[in-house]
């Protein structure tokens, strides 16, 4: 038998082929901890496409004449190793990794190359230096025998079969639409839109070259020539919104958006919600407002409409947080920013959730603050995930309550979330024993409503801080729930309490617009979470095209009124239409009937080509 050191000193060239891009795959998956996200199902794939990268750049190597093949392995780690430091620099510097979508962006780049290598981790340059050092080694010592052809041919061709099956091995991906689509990792190798998870799933060498080939290769999504007519139709002579009564009423105030989980309108009462009630008896009120369930994640897809004008496409499968790489010219962020305000969301939850990170910055937010990215807060802490500990955090509290320059904040809270118990070490089981002074058993309703309370005393905080910084007489709270209770396990709750439960009416849900000096009045006219986007502009008085959203402003006198919901039936108030048939409410004419679902067909057609196509990209020379 051939002796251990004679086998190890005739591997010893071949393991020195691999250590070059096993250093640096080691620590890629060190560096990318950072990011949260691991999945067990990505530990099979992220080994086989290294192992198959790694030895098709090998093998072509040894197939090769030895001097050729050397100058062929050198150039392969080298450009490996150049594309792995500008991953992780990039990933250091700003917790984004390098995509080639960076390089069409060269010249905006340019002024902060020095910035980003001077705060580079000396653990990078450490590894850079170890990885040059065994290339050199490799090279040195590069075997001498040729691969011949026929076994490169079958070793290739074997790596190809295996490439192609590796994806299988992340399980099946889930519906597009489901709400946590965006943690499946085949749902994330298959969209490739979150490039650090596409990175951590996929490793290293299968990144580059993915990434390279949807950057530059894949073929775009090319529209008809009907899809096309349609949308220079929708969007072909856009001309400013309307003045009306609103318009300007708050021009130069705050603007602080409420987005309250789960808040239905049965929880809004005096006895539990005390400050909300209030607010609403004071306020603008939209007592005919539904905040629908569309797509996986109801709570961004509220957020979504109302930072865009847009919703989850209907007529194919994909969630709207997977738009990020969409442009948004219109969004609100971009609107308000160019009116002179500053930007900023505030949550408890982590940025990564939903990709809110990827997608607050296509939006063009200045910056999303989750709470439990902060070393501040333990995530395992019940107590984090409270709303008054949002309205407590003091940087939370500087932000919102900012006195230098006119301030958007988007404040999405969190208490009345799943499970609605008091039997668990969660939120519920919290606040009971708060509430009561020790641990109680409370039923699903008195338990949602102990969580609403708790939102309730967040308002008045927030209320409180108004005062006491000056700005309540200019600040205007434009509050609304992301979506019904839903997720209460007991739908009998939701009847007892003057619910719709049979049909899409069950979406009714609060939206109220405060300001200190605001008329109280009631809007009866049905709307939506869509027409929320165009009702604050107008009455900012920021110049806006409504050709550019799907809804409308709620207090234009031409203000039809009317919400369709994802099985595209249409309610206008009084008539609910139902497989485009009138199922209850005063008879429409036929011809009435056909032009109502004519116009719901064609905003949801505009909705969904403008999203899946990328429409309004370079569409900013009209504002």
């Amino acid at each position: 038998m051939e002796p251990f050191r004679s086998k190890l000193k005739r591997a010893f060239p071949y393991i020195l082929l691999v250590i070059p891009f096993f250093l640096t795959e080691l620590y890629l998956r060190i560096d990318l901890l950072a990011i949260r996200y691991f999945n067990w199902k990505m530990i099979l794939p992220g080994v086989l496409f290294f192992g198959i990268w790694t030895g098709l750049f090998i093998f072509v190597s040894l197939a090769l004449p030895r001097t050729i093949g050397r100058i062929v392995y050198g150039v392969f780690s080298l450009v490996h190793l150049t594309l792995f430091l500008a991953v992780v620099i990039t990933f250091d510097y700003t917790d984004y990794c390098f995509s080639f979508t960076l390089m069409r962006m060269a010249g905006e780049g340019k002024d902060y190359i020095w910035d980003t290598v001077k705060a580079m981790n000396p653990l990078v340059f450490i590894t850079a230096l170890l990885t040059i050092a065994t290339i050199v080694l490799a090279i040195r010592f590069f075997p001498e025998k040729k691969v011949s052809g026929r076994y490169f041919g079958i070793m290739v061709g074997g790596l190809v079969v295996l490439h192609i099956l590796t994806p299988l091995c992340f399980g099946p991906a889930t519906n597009g639409l489901e709400w946590s689509a965006w943690r499946n990792p085949r749902n994330i190798y298959r969209d490739y839109n979150d490039k650090n998870r596409s990175l951590a799933v996929s490793g290293l060498s299968e990144y580059i070259v993915r990434d390279f080939y949807i950057t530059f290769l894949k073929p775009e999504e090319k529209m008809t020539a009907e899809e096309e007519a349609f949308l220079q139709e929708a969007y072909g002579n856009p001309s400013l919104a309307e003045t009306n009564a609103y318009t300007g009423l708050f021009k130069g105030y705050n603007v602080i958006f409420l987005q309250l989980e789960g808040i239905d309108d049965w929880l809004v009462t005096e006895e539990t919600m005390p400050n909300l009630y209030a607010l609403m008896k004071d306020a603008y009120n939209f007592t005919d407002h539904f905040a629908f369930f569309n797509g996986g994640g109801s709570t961004f897809n509220s957020e979504f409409a109302v930072n865009t004008g847009f919703i989850t496409p209907l007529t194919y499968s994909r969630n709207a947080y997977t738009f990020n790489a969409n442009a948004y010219p219109y969004s609100m962020p971009r609107m308000m920013k160019e009116a002179g305000y500053s930007v900023n969301a505030f949550h408890q939850n982590t940025a990564k959730f939903y990709s809110r990170d990827l997608n607050y910055r296509s939006w063009g937010y200045d910056g999303y603050y989750g709470l439990i990215d902060t070393d501040r807060y333990d995530k395992k802490d019940t107590t984090v995930y409270l709303d008054t500990t949002l309205m407590t955090d003091e940087t939370v509290r500087e932000m919102v309550f900012c006195t230098d320059h006119p301030m958007v904040s988007y404040i999405t809270t969190y208490t009345p979330h799943t499970p609605f118990n008091t039997t668990k070490n969660e939120i519920g089981a919290y606040l009971a024993e708060k509430q009561y002074g020790k641990a109680r058993e409370l039923g699903e309703e008195a338990t949602v409503r102990l969580m609403a309370a708790e939102t309730d005393r967040m308002i008045g905080l927030l209320m409180d801080g108004l005062q006491e910084s000056g700005l309540y007489d200019k600040t205007m709270i434009v509050a609304y729930a992301d979506h019904y209770l839903y997720t209460l396990q007991d739908k009998e709750i939701l009847a007892r309490n003057g619910k719709q439960t049979d049909n899409n009416l069950i979406n009714r849900t609060p939206f109220i617009i405060w300001t200190s000096d605001c008329e109280p009045t009631e809007f009866t006219k049905t709307n939506s979470q869509l027409d929320i986007l165009p009702t604050v502009l107008n009455l900012l008085g920021i110049p806006y095209y409504p050709d550019y959203y799907i809804g409308c402003d709620i207090m234009s006198p031409d203000y039809k009124g009317f919400v369709f919901f994802p099985d595209t039936s249409v309610y206008d108030g009084n008539v609910y239409v139902e497989n485009g048939t009138v199922t209850n409410g005063d008879a429409y004419s036929e011809e009435e009937l056909q032009a109502l679902l004519a116009e719901v067909n064609r905003l949801i057609r505009k909705n969904d080509l403008t999203l899946q196509y990328d429409y309004l990209k370079g569409k900013q020379e009209n504002r």
